[in-house]
């Protein structure tokens, strides 16, 4: 099995733990794989152990599993460096339990056992794909969570023109809209008082953030068919956010989102569902 791992920040209480998981990882695959940014973070806190091998940019091919350490941002990163989503990715929290990295460290051990032993499921996430008139968003124009036009540092709000299809949907005047994908409604849609959606719905969301006109709701649309919007107001520029990157939006530029055609794989254990998820995280029944 041929193992690549993935992460960010390290913090000091959870050393000894990765130290342990590293061990765990090279006993399973003496040559695996890891993000030369997130070795270099270790080395702040630890001794790492020999057999790494360090990569840059996307996962190595022929790798079996991508183990992401962090929260629900880091597997939003690490699903920039699947492309395509041809390797699943298993989210190891090193904080509070999230939607997307739903294994604990404390649970680290029986995760790899239950992997190991076919005692995990895959599960399959839409993304989205966003172009904009005249501009290059890099080389992973794709969103997993949401696209979010908001405005600048301004106390001006952003008014966003959205069509699906050839259909005029609304004007929106608020501090920013969302178009979210299920796995996102539980994230910043959520937040802005958008609505819980199961996940593989084939829906997409879209938010307003703290509208100026309370009939403004969050809006649920098939996820087939192209959204546009168009952002103007007072504001010289805008920002325009897919999930954790954000690029300078200008007036008048034209925002095209449309399914992606492919999904990225999550790994769940066994007996993890996403309603026991959000039955712990949103403290429901207590």
């Amino acid at each position: 099995m041929r193992i690549a791992l993935f992460g960010k920040a390290v913090s000091p209480d959870d050393a000894e733990d990765l130290r342990a998981a590293l061990d765990r990882i090279l006993a399973l695959d003496p040559q695996a794989w890891i993000s030369q940014a997130y070795m270099a973070e270790l080395t702040e806190h630890m001794n790492l152990p020999a057999g790494l091998v360090p990569y840059e940019g996307e996962v190595p091919q022929g790798v079996d599993v991508l183990l992401a350490f962090g929260g629900d941002g880091t597997v939003l990163e690490a699903a920039t460096l699947v492309r395509h989503g041809a390797i699943p990715i298993l989210g190891v929290n090193t904080g509070r339990l999230g939607f997307l990295s739903n294994v604990s460290m404390d649970a680290f051990d029986l995760a790899m056992d239950a992997y190991i032993g076919g005692k995990t499921w895959e599960e399959k996430r839409d993304l989205l794909h966003v172009t904009v008139e005249g501009q290059n968003l890099g080389e992973f124009p794709y969103a997993l969570n949401e696209v979010v036009i908001h405005k600048r540092d301004t106390a001006s709000m952003v008014v966003v023109d959205v069509h699906r299809d050839d259909k005029f949907v609304n004007t929106y005047w608020a501090d920013g809209l969302l178009v979210s994908t299920p796995t996102g409604s539980t994230a910043y849609s959520l937040s802005a008082g958008g609505p819980i959606v199961y996940p593989g719905s084939n829906v997409v969301v879209v938010t307003p953030v703290a509208p100026h006109n309370l009939n403004d709701r969050p809006l649920v649309v098939p996820l087939e068919g192209e959204i546009t919007l168009v952002a103007g107001g007072r504001d010289a520029q805008f920002l325009l956010s897919m999930d954790s990157r954000s690029f300078p939006l200008e007036p008048g530029q034209e925002v095209r989102i449309k399914p992606a055609g492919f999904s990225v794989t999550l790994i769940n254990l066994e007996h993890q569902d996403f309603f026991s998820t959000v039955r712990q995280k949103m403290h429901w029944g207590l």
